[in-house]
């Protein structure tokens, strides 16, 4: 049995997680605004969930501990953005920048 694979960066694959699914109600991560640092981990939580990621696995194949990962999951603004944006990549997620008017 093939396991499918997500891509990082073009050149790794990496296994999709097991065992970890969308709570009922929760929405699948397609394309939101995130106004809070709140709102972003709520988003990249559910996307994690949607990819079968425990915190655990996912802070091991991105290069942060499990800590850090709920850390930016539950939105605490003392994570650093570079660290956010990690994860976030790591996610296959794209973070967008709008200027107002």
């Amino acid at each position: 049995m093939k396991r499918e694979s997500i891509r990082i960066a073009g050149k790794v694959s990496i296994p999709l997680g097991v065992g970890v699914r969308l709570s009922p109600g929760e929405q699948k991560l397609v394309e939101e605004r995130a106004p809070t640092p709140e709102r972003l981990g709520d988003a990249l939580r559910r996307r994690r969930k949607m990819l079968g990621f425990t915190q655990a696995t996912a802070g091991e194949y991105c290069g942060h501990s499990a800590r850090v990962i709920g850390e930016i999951e539950r939105g605490k603004t003392t994570v650093q953005l570079g660290v956010v944006l990690d994860y976030a990549e790591f996610l296959g997620v794209e973070v967008r920048l709008k200027a107002g008017e």
